[in-house]
C-alpha cells in the first residue's frame, strides 16, 4: 500500500498558537496611553494593541517596512517613548471619502515591561469560591439517593493576538 505525499505530509489535528514573543493587550487594557504619535513623521495614530515586544496602531500615513520610528505615548504610560522599526504595514480601512487607513505593526528595539494585572482583569472571569470541606466529599450534604457535584470553574479567555 502506498501513501500519497499529501496524506503523509498532512499535520495531525493540533491547535497551535502563532509564534508570538509576547501576549498582546488591547488598547482598553492600557488606560495610561491616551494617544500615540510616530516620530519623525509626526503621524497621529490610534492604539490597537501593545505587547512587551511591539505595538499595533492605526493611522493615515503609509510607512514602509523596516523604517525606523520612535513611538511617543501621550498619557501616564511609561516609557513615554520607545524606538523600533516597522514590521508590518497593511491597509485597514478606506473611508467614505477615499482616505486610506493603515495598520502599522512596530517591533520595539528593546522589550518594555507591561503590567500584567490589567491582562488578568481583562481576560479572566472571577473564579468560583472554593467549595466548603463538606462538599469536597461526594454525597456529604446531598439528599439521600443523589450525589453532590463540584462547582465548575469559569473559563479563561485568551489574550488578544496579532500577526506581527
Amino acid at each position: 500500500m502506498t501513501v500519497s505525499p499529501v496524506a503523509a505530509a498532512a499535520p495531525e489535528a493540533t491547535v497551535t498558537v502563532e509564534g508570538r514573543s509576547a501576549p498582546r493587550l488591547p488598547a482598553s487594557a492600557v488606560p495610561g496611553i491616551k494617544g500615540v504619535r510616530l516620530s519623525p513623521h509626526g503621524t497621529e495614530a490610534t492604539l490597537m494593541n501593545i505587547s512587551a515586544s511591539g505595538i499595533l496602531v492605526e493611522c493615515v500615513s503609509r510607512l514602509r517596512l523596516g523604517t525606523a520610528v520612535t513611538t511617543v505615548f501621550d498619557g501616564t504610560f511609561s516609557p513615554s517613548t520607545i524606538e523600533g522599526r516597522v514590521a508590518r504595514s497593511s491597509v485597514a480601512n478606506v473611508s467614505k471619502k477615499g482616505v486610506l487607513q493603515y495598520h502599522i505593526g512596530i517591533a520595539f528595539n528593546k522589550p518594555i515591561v507591561l503590567e500584567t494585572a490589567p491582562v488578568a482583569a481583562a481576560t479572566r472571569q472571577p473564579e468560583a469560591p472554593a467549595a466548603p470541606a463538606a462538599l469536597e466529599t461526594p454525597g456529604a450534604l446531598a439528599p439521600p439517593g443523589t450525589t453532590a457535584q463540584a462547582p465548575v470553574a469559569a473559563p479563561v479567555l485568551p489574550v488578544l493576538s496579532n500577526r506581527w
